[in-house]
Parts: C-alpha cells; sequence; structure tokens
C-alpha cells in the first residue's frame, strides 16, 4: 500500500506537467483601443489652438484688416526709401567688413603660402555671406516698413471713408482704430466733432419745429381773423429767424 500512494505521489508531477501543457493559455490583456472619433477629438483641441494662436498673432499685427497694402502707393513709396537709405549703410559696413577681412588673409597668405587657395575661398565665401546676409536685412526692412505704414495708412484709410459719411450728410458716423493704429487721438477728435455737429443739428431741427409751429398758428389766426393775435405771431416768427441767420453767420466767420 505504502509503495502504490508512493508511485501515485510520484505519478502526479507528471500530470500536473501534462495537463498544464494541455490547458489553454491565458489570454493576454491589450490596453482598450481608443475608437476614431474620439482620436479625432484630442487632435482637434490641438489644431484648435494652433489656429487660434495663428489669429491672435495676425489681429496683433494687422488688426481685422485682412490686406497688408491699404494704401499701395504711400506703402511702398515709403518701404523703398527706407530701403534705399539702409542700404548705403549696409554697403558701407559690407565693404568695411571686407576689407577687415581681406587685410587679414593676406597676412595669413604670406605667412603661410600653402593656405593661398584655401584663403582665397574662403574669401570668396564670406564677401558672399556678407552679401547675403545684407540683402536678409534689407528685406526685413522692407516688411517692418510697410508693416509699420500699414498702421498709419489703415488710420488714414478709416478716417477717409468716415469723412466721406459726414459729408453725405450722416452725422451718425463713428471713426473707430485699430488698438495698434497711429495717431490714436483722431478718434477722439473727429466723434467730438461728428457729436457737436449733431448736437446743433439737432437744435436746428427743434428750431424748425417751433417755426413750423408758429406758422401754423399764425394762419390759424389769420383764418380766425384776429389781426392783433396775427401781428403777434409774425413778430415772433420773425425773431426766430433772426436767431437762426445769427447763427448760422457766426458759423461763416474766420
Amino acid at each position: 500500500m505504502s509503495t502504490g500512494r508512493q508511485k501515485s505521489d510520484k505519478a502526479q508531477p507528471g500530470v500536473s506537467f501534462a495537463s498544464s501543457l494541455t490547458a489553454p493559455a491565458a489570454r493576454p490583456r491589450f490596453a482598450p483601443i481608443m475608437p476614431d472619433s474620439a482620436a479625432r477629438s484630442v487632435r482637434v483641441p490641438s489644431r484648435a489652438r494652433q489656429r487660434s494662436f495663428l489669429v491672435a498673432l495676425r489681429l496683433k499685427v494687422f488688426g481685422r484688416r485682412r490686406r497688408l497694402l491699404v494704401d499701395r502707393n504711400y506703402q511702398l513709396r515709403s518701404a523703398l526709401r527706407s530701403v534705399l537709405g539702409t542700404s548705403v549703410l549696409v554697403g558701407l559696413l559690407v565693404f568695411v567688413l571686407y576689407r577687415i577681412n581681406l587685410e587679414s588673409s593676406l597676412d595669413l597668405q604670406q605667412m603661410a603660402p600653402f593656405m593661398r587657395e584655401g584663403l582665397r575661398r574662403w574669401d570668396r565665401i564670406t564677401l558672399l555671406s556678407l552679401i547675403l546676409g545684407g540683402l536678409v536685412f534689407l528685406a526685413g526692412v522692407f516688411l517692418v516698413e510697410l508693416m509699420e505704414t500699414h498702421r498709419t495708412a489703415g488710420a488714414l484709410h478709416n478716417l477717409r471713408r468716415r469723412l466721406e459719411e459726414l459729408r453725405c450728410g450722416r452725422f451718425t458716423a463713428q471713426l473707430k482704430l485699430r488698438r495698434h493704429d497711429n495717431f490714436p487721438e483722431l478718434e477722439k477728435a473727429f466723434n467730438d466733432v461728428v457729436a457737436s455737429l449733431r448736437s446743433r443739428t439737432e437744435g436746428e431741427v427743434a428750431t424748425l419745429g417751433r417755426l413750423s409751429a408758429q406758422a401754423r398758428d399764425l394762419l390759424r389766426e389769420q383764418d380766425q381773423g384776429n389781426p392783433s393775435r396775427v401781428r403777434i405771431l409774425a413778430e415772433a416768427l420773425q425773431q426766430s429767424l433772426e436767431e437762426m441767420r445769427c447763427r448760422k453767420s457766426d458759423l461763416l466767420e474766420p
């Protein structure tokens, strides 16, 4: 009995090993796959942030105007004038730096003749680098000048449009400049002038309404056959007209 139990005990490891071979392997656990809609929702905020940054940068530089050249003739003329003035200084700087480099190269050639070809090639590379750097600098000056004149030309363009509205008799015109436009004091001065003209026009309209009411009373009294009352109303009407004429004549005085 003891020997049979020992045999069965010895056979158990083999059985367990066989059962472990035949047992189904445990399924590996994979991370859950993100659906396409969720992936797109993750990418959309980053794109939205980039777009909002670009929009904010454009508004900071150009404001709400989408065109860089508002007044083409003025802006290009001013930018070219600045580039021409700066190009003289850049040319002098390139010449001085090249001459200094050339003198140093000649000294090295005298001390080490075997380096002559390499130094000459280096001189040509230095000259081309200086010229290219000067051209890039001039291009930057041209772009910066266009952006600066954009702030001036945009303000003047806006003012010209509001003045055209004012010339057509629209006293509701309001000048509103961008935050970075030049001449911000024009906004307050123009709006104050328009407010003054509007208040004066409102006063004249009220005066005309009063004169119209006096004329109606005058006609009614005349129809009723009341000459004394008609005379009083006629004198009041004449006085009101004279006051209006004096106010208008004051506007024409220098």
